[in-house]
């Protein structure tokens, strides 16, 4: 279990920390972003400033063991909620420009739904790992954690490239 917890730590903090470096880099864009999903135009700034200031605190407190379940389960609630943000826009007709880590990537389809529910899905088990298991990890734990979840950080940052050679759009 113990590597369940650390990849979930790992790679959910991974993830929200490229997201937040990008909207943090590109915090007037991702605010005029915010348009396309018909956020007001006046709630635009702080919405962006409010997800930007929830993905950040994602970080520490997923990787820190006494706030690990706090920070796997915001990041949880956060993955599901951009899951359902992108499935209304994209079930809607709407495609933007996914500035899921603040540069504009492929336009959202229903792939970012999957991996949205797949990285939440990783983080919730994490946060129950981390809320029943008290054993300290090994170093070789860390490692093994710390490759995999490489990995799997690799596939998320270059996902929509990934999405288009696995499912490519039409046209």
């Amino acid at each position: 279990m113990i590597y369940l917890l650390l990849t979930s730590q790992f790679v959910t903090a991974g993830v929200f920390a490229l997201s937040a470096y990008g909207k943090v880099r590109e915090q007037s864009a991702f605010a005029r972003s915010l348009a396309d999903f018909h956020v007001p135009p006046r709630a635009r700034v702080p919405v962006a400033a409010a997800v930007t200031a929830a993905e950040v605190a994602v970080v520490p407190l997923a990787l820190v063991p006494v706030t690990a379940v706090a920070g796997l389960a915001l990041g949880a609630v956060l993955l599901y909620g951009f899951a359902a943000v992108v499935g209304l826009t994209v079930r809607g007709g709407r495609r933007p420009r996914c500035r899921c880590f603040g540069t504009a990537g492929a336009p959202l389809r229903g792939a970012h739904v999957v991996r949205n529910i797949v990285l939440a899905t990783i983080a919730t088990g994490g946060a129950v790992v981390a809320a029943t298991h008290q054993a300290p990890p090994s170093i070789g734990s860390f490692v093994v954690a710390g490759v995999l979840a490489g990995v799997l950080l690799a596939a998320v940052a270059n996902f929509d490239d990934l999405a288009e050679v696995v499912a490519p759009r039409g046209g």
